[in-house]
């Protein structure tokens, strides 16, 4: 293979993506059962007991809702087998026991999964409508617990939000407060909310996994100020509002996920991208890749993490260090 900046290396790296169903690649390593048209099980990356790792294949993507690691078939050979990108492409396009993706099996996935995606950023918008600010919130009170003071932009907001949500109904579980942030696409329309349950008194929701995303996140951003030459990309909400006081001066957008941060959509008047990213390895992982994929893109990039006594900024914010 040629240098990763060739047009003949990206086009290798779009037939490695291609080749074959994410499930196929992630079930010798995972036992996924079939869950609508998604795959679920038990997340190799994290210990958990409740499965919150899906994998799409009509997307071509996993994620795991409870650690937040994802990301397309390249990621998944990267993290799972510590291989570096070029590394991961050459394994996935030398793989030969493994059946190929029939195309026109694909072709049927993705246009159920355009279907399935534009109904669900309308469910999206529908719910962003009914959020109000958190003044006087449980979700005031929880920013406040993880030091964040500062007045919040109106990307993000509260409302009271079904704990889960039938994909093929539309109905949804009894309602709890939760924090929501609203995930805008290239152009700043809302495609996208990320639900943070809480208690009434500020807590994160005793549950195994108090966040919940509905609508357009991959390729989306929560922006916690209007597009600049400089931006930072940051991965979870709490970070993101900690770098904005941190860095007040330079937009901070949220990924929600570290799956997510190679895959933003940035406007074309976006120059330089600074990674901010966590000191975990899957942390590392998705600023490297994010890296690659900005830069392919003829812009500035550059990286930060926390001190290394800490494993993300909201925890090095609050003076917590990371267990030994």
């Amino acid at each position: 293979m040629k240098n990763w900046r060739s047009n003949q290396f990206k086009q290798d790296v779009e037939r490695a993506k291609a080749r074959f169903d994410l499930s196929h690649i992630v079930g010798r390593h995972v036992k996924l059962r079939k869950a609508g048209n998604e795959h679920v099980g038990l997340c190799p990356f994290h210990n958990e007991k409740t499965p919150s790792f899906r994998v799409n294949d009509a997307k071509g993507v996993f994620h795991c809702f409870g650690c937040g690691a994802g990301g397309d078939a390249i990621d998944f050979i990267m993290n799972f087998e510590g291989r570096e990108f070029v590394d991961a492409v050459a394994i996935l396009l030398g793989e030969a026991s493994l059946p190929e993706a029939a195309p026109r099996d694909r072709a049927a996935l993705v246009r159920q999964e355009k279907a399935d995606r534009a109904a669900a950023v309308l469910a999206a918008q529908a719910e962003w409508q009914d959020t109000r600010s958190i003044k006087g919130t449980p979700a005031e009170l929880y920013l406040a617990s993880r030091g964040i003071t500062a007045d919040v932009p109106a990307s993000v907001r509260y409302s009271r939000m079904a704990l889960w949500r039938d994909k093929k109904t539309g109905s949804g579980g009894r309602r709890c407060s939760a924090l929501v942030l609203g995930a805008q696409d290239r152009r700043g329309k809302i495609v996208g909310i990320q639900s943070i349950f809480l208690t009434e008194g500020g807590q994160k929701a005793d549950m195994a996994n108090p966040k919940l995303s509905l609508g357009q996140i991959r390729g989306s951003a929560v922006r916690l100020a209007p597009p600049a030459k400089r931006i930072i990309l940051i991965e979870g909400p709490e970070d993101g509002l900690t770098m904005r006081m941190k860095s007040p001066k330079v937009p901070v957008w949220i990924t929600l996920g570290t799956g997510s941060m190679p895959y933003v959509d940035l406007p074309d008047e976006v120059e330089h991208v600074t990674l901010a990213g966590d000191n975990n390895a899957a942390g590392r992982a998705a600023v490297e890749r994010a890296a690659e994929e900005y830069k392919a893109q003829g812009r500035r990039v550059d990286a930060i993490f926390p001190n290394r006594r800490y494993e993300d900024w909201n925890d090095e914010h609050l003076g917590i260090r990371m267990k030994k």
